[in-house]
């Protein structure tokens, strides 16, 4: 009896410590998530960045099982590839978004819709940031990477909200412009309506920037 009374509280304990680590990361998740939303959309600052991105391989080198934490360290080396001040710059940050997805990946096994979508992302400001060098190999791997996210889960808003940026940014004599992408955004806002994440620390970004193109096309 006194051995199995002294197993069941060994499980207790280490029942209750997994709890807790649990709710730790759960915990450091949300606030380097909220960190990452509350930055200036339009001029996000770099600093900040850095500093976000450094908090999320943090989480991930003290939780190595969960993709997520190199996801968000991916989503946020993708938007400093974005802002950085040289092409070789936003290039080093770019190459690190790679390789972050690529170990999130790892842990997963197989990449999933949301990888795919930032995936495609990274290919879009790689593309962004040297245009008339990248459009021909990073084009064909955004609608690549789009794609195998819609096969997958054709439901993620994300994945109409990038086709419909790209094509809002993409001048008129080049096939793009805001007519051309309304049809876009206006399927992502439609999906983003009846989208509920996995957990509140599983992506849900997109949202806002949709509302805003989609205001500027009206």
């Amino acid at each position: 009896m006194k051995n199995l009374f002294a197993i069941a509280v060994v499980f207790m304990l280490s029942i209750c410590a997994v709890m807790a680590q649990n709710e730790k990361y759960t915990q450091a998740m949300t606030e380097g998530i909220q960190a990452l939303n509350s930055l200036d959309k339009a001029k996000p600052d770099v600093k900040t960045l850095q500093d976000i991105s450094n908090r999320f391989e943090r989480i991930a080198s003290a939780e190595p099982k969960e993709w997520l934490p190199k996801y968000y360290a991916a989503y946020s080396n993708v938007i400093l590839g974005f802002v950085g001040a040289s092409l070789t710059e936003k290039d080093q940050y770019l190459d690190k978004a790679n390789v972050l997805l690529k170990d999130a990946e790892g842990i997963l096994g197989k990449p999933n819709d949301e990888l795919l979508v930032m995936k495609a992302y990274q290919s879009q400001i790689h593309l962004a940031a040297d245009p008339m060098n990248r459009y021909q190999e990073d084009g064909a791997k955004f609608s690549e990477y789009l794609e195998a996210a819609k096969a997958a889960n054709a439901e993620n808003p994300r994945i109409y909200y990038l086709e419909g940026s790209n094509l809002f940014f993409t001048p008129e004599e080049y096939g793009g412009g805001k007519k051309v992408a309304k049809p876009f955004l206006e399927k992502a806002r439609q999906k983003f309506s009846a989208f509920k994440p996995q957990s509140a620390i599983h992506p849900d970004w997109g949202k806002v920037e949709t509302e805003w193109m989609l205001s500027q096309s009206n």
